[in-house]
């Protein structure tokens, strides 16, 4: 399961800093990639990746 996790937690981090921050929203992200508990998403998000995932999206790549 730890594994699965991280998968998810990878194709969403470049989900956001690939999206464009006012066509998509941190929820929409997260639930694509099966996380329900928006808390328990943010939480794992920022051990994972030391920011929260809105400071992600708002710094995109393209």
């Amino acid at each position: 399961m730890a594994y699965l996790q991280n998968v998810r937690l990878d194709r969403a981090h470049q989900d956001l800093l690939d999206t464009d921050p006012s066509r998509t929203t941190v929820t929409h992200v997260a639930s694509r990639w099966g996380f329900t508990h928006l808390g328990r998403f943010a939480a794992a998000y920022r051990a994972r990746y030391e920011e929260p995932p809105s400071r992600t999206l708002q710094r995109r790549t393209w």
